[in-house]
């Protein structure tokens, strides 16, 4: 048998059927990929050109072509000034250069990012794109949209009279934006434009942010303040709900999905001040949620901690400090967020590097002390606050039993009382005011006294339920309780300091009521903190009687009301102790009760009842530190009138299942 000779020729050139010279590799093999690789190499070259040459497109329609070929150079240059190695360099280029491709902007130097008018991203290529940025800006039916617009806008007087009561009224609460750049561009609006919304050198989305401004005025301002500006007291409710729903249309018309502008984030986090009171809580956690992708597209979230500031222009200066201001804003109101949807989308970095805003006024940006009275120090100090809830919940759920996980909601409870006490800005402190101070001083000390007394009960949410039966926790009672308090007396004095209409007072009285209404059907009847109790929840409903056009304020006088007919029914009954409280608060059965009486909207989910409760000792003041606000009055205001005949009927509520979610009824966010 004759050995079988073994093939010399290459696979490919026996598949193709050519002669082979059985070098490996063969030279039929080398010179087909030396044509393939310079075929890719053209085809590479080409791209690069088509890359370069829409560039110069894009650089060449701007209308700030100097801005926009010096970001494109210092983002080429922060890279190598950022990298260390030349591979890591080359691929941070090429993910800029595909991003510019897809319209996107991947850029770690925020100062070149572009703050002011026109100098939004890119954005998204539309089907409609013709080298109109108007046209591209503009739905079908885009020019009916604007001409209404148009018609929701007051006279020039009235515009300036709300956005300058907001930015002296409101905006120490937010911070959202900057009032002097705001009223620069204001005046531009009306000397350019001449008040035109659909003028081609008009930013819808400025636009956006003017309306969520007006919003915030018209809705927040007392009701002589607005009547004083012209509004009468039908208008005053109907206009800022129209307004509201502006801001969305503006975002839409502006494409700000596609085309990130710091005017959407500025419009959407200034929203939180009248989203609530109009009854709009579901669509502004949409808008948060997309504000978040916006502003981590332009870089908000990198601005870091203040540094090379001295080498920057006095504009942009400004640029970052409004970056840092928006952010701050988004950052609060998902962190605060946490305890209702657990989760959170931005990721906790710590407060120390990540971008608070500095301590500084609007006229000459100058940072300031800790303790000074600014338009953002009480942001500052919330957001110091909000970042607890973070890492309370990453806590919570790596912890494996009751215990541990309780022992994580006691420190958070200590570094709460410690923020508040020894970190607390002195202007925010029980002491004298000064005459130099701004005039939202005593109401920003009041709404920190409201807010700090409902962020200790957001710490304690997760044990309040148990806390009635269980010793263990009676601490979370005692503390819950007390916080309860302080947010129903604070919230009496409040009624007449002629200060905004806050939508906190209202949702936080509603939470403070609810807790209240709670701990009576955990007490006999005979004990003494029963009647004391009773009479707050009653100011609290005599408090949410006097805004009856805010929606928080009239779904939570139907959900009080519905707890109290239980707790009189309680009353009633004779010879009812403590431990046979589930009879009289079977939160099935009161859910569903509220819903249909009050017809409304409900869904089909049933929990169980509430346990019995464990007797607890006298409740102490535990909540709030002593410096963060003086004695409130303890006298009581009369009884309400009937409440059935106070208020229409609501809507807009789902049925609850749980003691945390009737909790979530009361507020939802912030």
């Amino acid at each position: 048998m004759s050995a079988i000779r073994k093939k010399l020729a290459c696979a490919e050139c026996t598949r193709r059927k050519i002669r082979c010279d059985k070098v490996v590799p063969c030279r039929n093999c080398t010179r087909r990929i030396r044509e393939q690789d310079d075929g890719q190499v053209e085809r590479l070259r080409a791209r690069i050109h088509e890359l370069e040459a829409s560039l110069r497109e894009v650089t060449a329609n701007a209308r700030t072509p100097a801005d926009q070929i010096a970001s494109t150079t210092a983002s080429v240059a922060s890279v190598g000034r950022t990298q260390d190695t030349p591979e890591t360099e080359m691929e941070d280029a090429a993910t800029v250069l595909e991003f510019l491709a897809w319209g996107r902007r991947k850029n770690p130097d925020y100062r070149q990012v572009g703050l002011v008018a026109q100098q939004s991203s890119p954005g998204d290529i539309t089907a409609d794109d013709d080298g109109d940025d108007r046209s591209n800006n503009i739905e079908t039916g885009g020019a009916s949209a604007l001409a209404y617009i148009q018609s929701l806008l007051p006279l020039r007087a009235q515009v300036e009279q709300l956005v300058d009561w907001h930015c002296e009224c409101l905006l120490w609460y937010h911070s959202s934006f900057h009032s002097h750049r705001l009223r620069d561009e204001l005046r531009d609006f009306y000397a350019t434009a001449e008040g035109q919304i659909a003028h081609r050198q008009v930013d819808l989305q400025w636009v956006a942010l003017l309306f969520a401004i007006l919003t915030g005025a018209l809705a927040c301002a007392p009701r002589t303040t607005a009547q004083a500006w012209g509004f009468p007291k039908w208008e005053q409710t109907a206009l800022s709900q129209r307004w509201f729903k502006a801001v969305s249309t503006c975002l839409h018309q502006g494409d700000f999905a596609a085309c990130h502008s710091i005017y959407a984030v500025q419009s959407i986090a200034t929203l939180t001040m009248s989203a609530h009171l109009l009854g709009f809580s579901n669509s502004l956690s949409v808008l948060l949620a997309a504000a978040v992708r916006i502003g981590q597209g332009l870089g908000l979230h990198r601005l870091g901690p203040e540094r090379e500031e001295e080498c920057l222009a006095p504009a942009e200066v400004v640029d970052r400090e409004i970056g840092r201001r928006a952010w701050c804003q988004l950052c609060i109101q998902d962190w605060f967020s946490i305890p209702f949807s657990e989760s959170y989308l931005i990721a906790r970095r710590g407060v120390e590097t990540t971008s608070k805003p500095r301590n500084c006024r609007d006229d000459d940006m100058i940072p300031r002390s800790h303790d000074a009275p600014t338009l953002t120090s009480y942001s500052r100090f919330f957001y110091d606050v909000a970042a607890l809830m973070p890492s309370l919940h990453d806590a919570l759920l790596v912890a494996n039993t009751p215990y541990t996980r309780y022992e994580q909601v006691l420190d958070h409870d200590r570094q709460l009382r410690q923020l508040a006490t020894q970190d607390l800005p002195y202007y925010l402190q029980n002491v004298p005011l000064d005459a130099s101070w701004p005039c939202y001083v005593p109401w920003a000390r009041r709404s920190l006294a409201i807010s700090s007394s409902h962020k200790i009960i957001m710490i304690h949410r997760k044990f309040l339920e148990a806390s009635f039966s269980n010793p263990v926790f009676a601490r979370t009672r005692r503390t819950c309780v007390a916080a309860a308090r302080t947010i129903i007396k604070e919230q009496k004095e409040a009624i007449d300091d002629g200060g905004p209409v806050l939508w906190i007072h209202q949702a936080f009285s509603v939470t403070a009521s609810i807790i209240l209404c709670l701990d009576l059907f955990h007490r006999t009847v005979s004990d003494p903190e029963t009647t004391y109790h009773r009479q707050l929840i009653q100011d609290g409903l005599q408090i949410l009687l006097h805004s009856e056009s805010n929606m928080i304020a009239r779904r939570g006088v139907h959900l009080l009301e519905a707890l109290l007919s239980r707790e009189r029914c309680r009353r009633s009954t004779p010879n009812v102790d403590v431990g046979d409280q589930r009879m009289s608060l079977d939160l099935v059965d009161l859910i569903r009760d509220f819903c249909e009486q009050s017809r409304w909207r409900a869904v089909s989910r049933i929990g169980a009842p509430a346990r019995p409760s464990w007797p607890t000792s006298e409740m102490d003041q535990g909540w709030p530190p002593e410096n963060l606000v003086g004695r409130a009055n303890r006298q009581s205001i009369l009884s309400p009138p009937s409440l059935e005949a106070a208020l229409g009927v609501p809507y807009g509520l789902e049925c609850a299942d749980s003691l945390q979610d009737i909790l979530s009824l009361a507020s939802n966010y912030v």
